[in-house]
């Protein structure tokens, strides 16, 4: 029986990096928002078994710590500014330790080398930029370019910039 499948989307990180859904050019943030849960929907259709969530930052007029329905896609805003980070993380964590593949859509390297340590497969942006993406284990391309490191070198590297920055690992 497969692995029970969920795609968690860092919201702000992935709307500034895909140029067609950056606030400037549409609307507003909310449409912004709106096209992304539009297309992390389409991609959910195309992969049916998988769950999806997207993870905002928190902002005073929306953020409650909890979560809103947009086009079909739970999405949580965090109750902090920039809570988003530690929400994708424990996200992660409680999603492995129900033996769930976790597939987690970033560019962060702070959320992406985490997530890394904590068993999650790692997606950059432009992964929703082709919604027919593949979701199984080993999807992703691997070759020269590939900047995948495992989950003891992520760590330790967390724990070296910890320890640049003056912050606890």
């Amino acid at each position: 029986m497969p692995e029970p499948k969920v795609l968690v989307v860092d919201g702000y990180n992935v709307i500034n990096h895909l140029p067609d859904l950056k606030p400037a050019s549409v609307d507003h943030l909310e449409n912004a928002r709106l096209r992304l849960a539009l297309r992390v929907s389409a991609w959910g259709r195309l992969h049916p078994a998988a769950e999806c969530l997207i993870i905002f930052d928190g902002d005073r007029k929306i953020a409650c710590g909890g979560g809103q329905i947009l086009a079909g896609v739970r999405c949580i805003f965090t109750r902090q500014a920039h809570g988003g980070d530690e929400e994708i993380i424990r996200q992660v964590r409680e999603f492995r330790l129900k033996k769930r593949l976790v597939i987690v859509v970033s560019d962060d390297n702070q959320v992406a080398n985490n997530c890394r340590a904590h068993g999650a497969i790692i997606e950059t942006a432009q992964f929703l930029a082709a919604p027919k993406a593949s979701l199984s284990r080993g999807s992703a391309k691997s070759g020269p370019g590939d900047k995948r490191i495992d989950a003891r070198t992520a760590a330790r590297i967390n724990k070296e910039m910890a320890e640049v920055f003056g912050r606890k690992a």
